[in-house]
């Protein structure tokens, strides 16, 4: 499987699946490679939060596919 076919697969996931698997992976990443835990909980709580906002249109996101042209460019 390509990075963009894994990348395609998590953005068909429902949003609340994938802030829950954005968290396991800063979990993960954290025990390996040692990414401060306190700082990978904010980040978790955060992305909860935003995706909170989003469900409650306190805010509006960006489509993946303009996310990923501007990194690319």
């Amino acid at each position: 499987m390509t990075l963009e076919q894994l990348e395609a697969e998590v953005l068909a996931l429902p949003k609340d699946s994938q802030v829950i698997l954005l968290a396991r992976l800063l979990e993960r990443l954290g025990q390996e490679s040692g990414i401060d835990q306190e700082i990978a909980a904010s980040w978790a709580e955060e992305a909860q939060k935003r995706d909170e906002d989003m469900n409650t249109n306190q805010i509006t996101g960006i489509p993946a596919e303009e996310v990923f042209q501007r990194v690319r460019a």
